[in-house]
C-alpha cells in the first residue's frame, strides 16, 4: 500500500490529474451549488401532499443533480483517468522488477 502511494505520488501526470478534481474556480463551486438550489426549488414545486414523501422526492432530485454535476466535472478534466494512469504506473513498475 505504501509502495503504491509512493509510486503514484512520484508520477507527475497522476498528480496533475488528481489536482484537476479539486475545486479551484467559480465554475467548480457553481457545479456543486446547483444540486442545493435544485433541492430547494424542487421542494417548493413538487406536488405531493405528504411531507415525508416530498422530502424524499427532494432528496432524490438533489442526488440526481449532484451526480450530473460530478459527471460534468469529471468530463471537463483533460487527459486520461486516474485508473488508466495507475494501471500504467503499475505495469511500468512490474517491468522494472523483471
Amino acid at each position: 500500500m505504501r509502495e503504491r502511494k509512493r509510486l503514484l505520488s512520484e508520477n507527475k501526470e497522476y498528480q496533475q490529474t488528481l489536482d484537476g478534481y479539486k475545486m479551484k474556480s467559480g465554475a467548480d463551486w457553481l457545479l456543486f451549488a446547483i444540486p442545493v438550489v435544485a433541492g430547494i426549488v424542487s421542494y417548493n414545486y413538487i406536488p405531493i401532499a405528504n411531507e415525508l414523501l416530498r422530502w424524499l422526492a427532494t432528496v432524490g432530485v438533489t442526488i440526481i443533480a449532484f451526480a450530473i454535476c460530478v459527471f460534468i466535472k469529471s468530463t471537463t478534466i483533460p487527459g486520461r483517468t486516474l485508473e488508466e494512469i495507475e494501471n500504467e504506473v503499475k505495469s511500468q513498475y512490474l517491468r522494472q522488477l523483471d
